[in-house]
Parts: C-alpha cells; sequence; structure tokens
C-alpha cells in the first residue's frame, strides 16, 4: 500500500462533520426545551393576544382547557416531538456504528484480534 494524503482529509472531513451534527444537536435540544413549555399551552395568536395568554376576544362562556387541548398548532407540536423521539434513534444508532468499527479497526492496527471463537467473530 502506498501513501496517500487522503487520510488527513478524510480526518478532517469527519472533524467538520462531528462538529456539524454538535451544533444541529444543540439545536434540537433548545427546540426541545422550548416545546416542554408550548405543547402544554393554546397557540399564540398575534392578532388577538398581546399578552400572551392565549385568549381570544370572543363572547361566551371562557373554556381554557378545551381550547388548549384542542389547539391544532400545539397538537403539531406535539406529534414534531413524537416523530423525533422515532426518528433520533436511528441517528443514534448509525454514530455508534460508525465508533464501533472505527475502535474495531483501530484495534486490529494496534495488533489485536478479534476472538475468532465468539459468536459473529468478534
Amino acid at each position: 500500500m502506498t501513501y496517500s494524503p487522503d487520510h488527513v482529509a478524510d480526518g478532517q472531513r469527519m472533524i467538520e462533520l462531528l462538529d456539524t451534527l454538535q451544533r444541529d444537536l444543540d439545536e434540537v435540544r433548545q427546540f426541545v426545551t422550548a416545546y416542554g413549555d408550548a405543547v402544554t399551552m393554546p397557540g399564540r395568536r398575534p392578532d388577538v393576544d398581546a399578552d400572551g395568554t392565549g385568549r381570544q376576544a370572543t363572547h361566551g362562556p371562557s373554556r381554557p382547557t378545551e381550547a388548549t387541548a384542542l389547539d391544532e398548532r400545539r397538537a403539531a407540536l406535539h406529534e414534531e416531538l413524537k416523530i423525533g423521539a422515532r426518528l433520533l434513534p436511528y441517528a443514534i444508532a448509525t454514530v455508534r456504528g460508525v465508533s464501533a468499527s472505527m475502535d474495531r479497526m483501530l484495534s486490529l492496527w494496534e495488533g489485536e484480534y478479534p476472538d475468532q471463537s465468539s459468536p459473529g467473530g468478534d
């Protein structure tokens, strides 16, 4: 095998990707924090909600619990949380797979060989 500078570029690319992943994870964490409160309140209506209470200028009896429970925007936020909770395990599995593969190859490079007697050869 001949020397190739590709490993430097590949290593730098991995660092760039990891930095991007970390920034994106931080952003998702901020959204989840904001969603924590938002999914328990009715959506704001800028034209009638100057005080941020979710109240509308309507007549008749006030039904805040019903309004909150039936608010479509609040339900949409909750649905996004459910979608994220379904998708993020795939991202975790992918990252763990990359880590495990890199660990195996580093072990081989260090002269350690997989135990051939264990299931799967690891």
